[in-house]
């Protein structure tokens, strides 16, 4: 069945890890209060007939299981049972509820928001309302439609219209009201329903119907967004999100997505994941796996300020690469002369604490992930040349590519980068000054989402980089041995391009994101042989002295969703900074191992080389 990336959607469990940012202000919901139809109903038409609709085998529910707020949220209190309305959740939706008050009963959208706010309830800060409907109002008009076709596609038309102006009225009144989150679904492609699949002219009209109602509400909410600009009104798109399931079902782990499960004997009687195997409990409602995969994508859409985090990667690791190349190069501009080609292997992580919410209304608690972890190879070339009797030129050229990952995000990156520094020599003292440039090429690159099978892609995603720093030695010597101490300052900066996702659902556009720091460092060199081996090391400690972590800005693509700015904390400090070498003298040529590493609190970087040198 269908499976959830970090989640445990399981009935009595934890149901829905949330990620949200931990920091000044952590991305998390009070409580879930819901308006809609059988979609949302946990139980409220159930009771309101004295427990004959629906009947079993459902399970109070017009579905197996739990419907997908009760995933989102955990327990909720009904129509008839609330005894607060201003705290815990709450639902008030009616399976077949119509978006108007054309029937009294079961009660429409309208008198549910009409009959909470009417018992006094509010909307905090935090809520979350929800409204899921129109599909009933579609329902009870087919038939009479249906039967003359010339007039049925502009009948249905005006149903549809009519259905979608309602919700968005009534998203506006809620708006109006005090709530400060709405979520809104728009509906399958009824159409591929079994109730109507079967039979190709009713299909086509159904499916007719959903497109109007789909395009009306989505006008309805850009206006009401507009009207209502303090409320963040996200729309969740089950309509994408169905035809995705429904055309590639083996990709959400379904084996029937055609087929009421209440109308086949093997799979009604058979166990829960039997059931769950069909994405539809009967004509037209989802099983309890269709409710989750509703419950994760409307996470998605939720938290998608924080369940984008990882994006940051993209300019925080060609930051640390920028960083390691230039102090690569700084650390030649204080040895010896000649050219060299080498292999070339890093790897860097670091960590970041992202607070997890269990279900909306539930704590955040504190859990470890990456900000990025990369692991990859190729190649440097490059020399220190002699300008004259004081002075050297150095330039190095690296060009590096492999794997990386972070929160929810993995990709290839490439990098290319260019770094030159000129050095003025004395008896002792010696001053360098340093630049460079890179290209990043972040190829693959693919965002993991709640739902597997969902994700946001892109063939490639650019970055750039660039450098320019300062340092001065001074090298005595002891015994045989070369020490040099010395300091340096340098800037770094890389940035992000700005680019859009690909993708089913939930896909963002990106802005630029930079991250950028002054640092400072202070190092000692030393220098000697041993026997027929040449060996170096160093030691020292690198601390940012003044940093910029960009903020990662984005926002839902095709959505009324705010646009958002996640704060992505500080610079991560390099600290304690280590290096060993040995070498030794092979056919004319000086090959080198050597390896790099610095070690700051919650992040590594390592460099391993082997190298190949020729003085002039």
């Amino acid at each position: 069945m269908t499976k959830f990336r970090s989640l445990a959607l399981v009935a009595g469990a934890a149901l829905l890890p949330l990620m949200v940012a931990a920091g000044a202000h952590a991305q998390t919901y009070s409580r879930l209060i819901s308006f809609g139809d059988s979609l949302s109903d946990n139980g409220n038409l159930y009771t309101a007939t004295s427990g004959t609709t629906p009947p079993a085998p459902y399970n109070h529910r017009f579905t197996n299981d739990l419907v997908w707020n009760e995933y989102l949220s955990g327990t909720m209190q009904g129509f008839f049972t609330a005894t607060s309305y201003t705290s815990g959740n709450y639902n008030a939706a009616f399976g077949g509820a119509r978006t108007d008050t054309l029937v009294a009963s079961p009660p429409g959208t309208p008198v549910q928001i009409g009959a909470y706010l009417g018992h006094g309830g509010t909307f905090g800060a935090n809520d979350v309302a929800s409204i899921w409907a129109g599909a009933n109002d579609i329902f009870q008009a087919l038939p009479g439609a249906a039967s003359n076709p010339s007039t049925a596609s502009t009948v249905m038309g005006g149903v549809a219209t009519t259905a979608a102006g309602n919700v968005t009225t009534q998203v506006n009144q809620l708006a109006t009201a005090g709530a400060k989150t709405i979520v809104v679904m728009n509906l399958p492609d009824l159409g591929k329903t079994p109730q109507f699949s079967a039979d190709p002219s009713a299909s086509a009209l159904t499916s007719l119907t959903t497109t109007i109602f789909n395009s009306a509400l989505s006008t309805g909410l850009g206006n009401a967004a507009t009207a209502h600009a303090d409320t963040n009104i996200v729309q969740v798109d089950i309509y994408s999100a169905f035809n995705a399931v429904i055309n590639n079902p083996a990709r959400f782990g379904l084996t029937d997505v055609t087929h009421a499960c209440i109308n086949v004997t093997t799979c009604v009687t058979g166990s829960q994941d039997v059931r769950n195997a069909n994405l539809f409990w009967d004509g037209v409602h989802p099983t309890a796996t269709g409710h989750k995969l509703v419950a994760g994508l409307t996470a998605q859409y939720l938290y998608t300020p924080t369940l984008t985090e990882g994006v940051g990667m993209l300019a925080d690791q060609s930051y640390e690469l920028r960083r390691s190349n230039a102090n690569d190069l700084a650390g030649r501009m204080a040895g010896g002369h000649g050219y060299f080609v080498e292999v070339v292997g890093a790897q860097g992580s670091r960590d970041k604490d992202i607070a997890l919410q269990g279900q909306i209304g539930t704590a955040a608690t504190l859990t470890s992930q990456k900000a990025y972890d990369y692991s990859l190879g190729g190649f440097r070339a490059g020399a220190v040349a002699p300008m004259s009797e004081n002075t050297s030129f150095g330039i190095a050229v690296t060009a590096l590519t492999g794997d990386a990952k972070a929160f929810m995000v993995e990709a290839t990156p490439t990098d290319m980068s260019v770094d030159a520094g000129i050095t003025w020599h004395g008896d002792v003292l010696s001053v360098s000054a340093m630049a460079g440039f890179g290209l990043g090429s972040y190829s693959d690159y693919k965002r993991g989402m709640l739902v597997q099978g969902f994700d946001g892609h892109r063939n490639h995603v650019d970055s750039q980089s660039w450098s320019g720093g300062l340092q001065a030695g001074w090298t005595s010597e002891m015994g045989g041995w070369s020490m040099t101490p010395l300091a340096r300052v340098s800037y770094n900066s890389a940035t992000m391009s700005g680019f859009s996702e690909l993708g089913d659902v939930a896909i963002v556009k990106f802005e630029d994101r930079k991250v950028s720091a002054t640092s400072g460092a202070v190092e000692l060199h030393t220098s000697g042989t041993v026997g027929a081996l040449a060996i170096n090391g160093l030691v020292g400690y690198e601390a940012v002295l003044s940093g910029d972590e960009g903020e990662l800005r984005g926002q839902l693509l095709n959505n009324t969703a705010h646009a958002f700015a996640a704060d992505m904390g500080d610079v991560g400090t390099p600290g304690l900074l280590m290096g060993l070498g040995v070498s030794t003298d092979l056919g004319g040529f000086k090959v080198r191992a050597q390896y790099s590493g610095n070690f700051g609190d919650n992040q590594t970087g390592q460099q391993g080389m082997i190298s190949f040198n020729k003085a002039f």
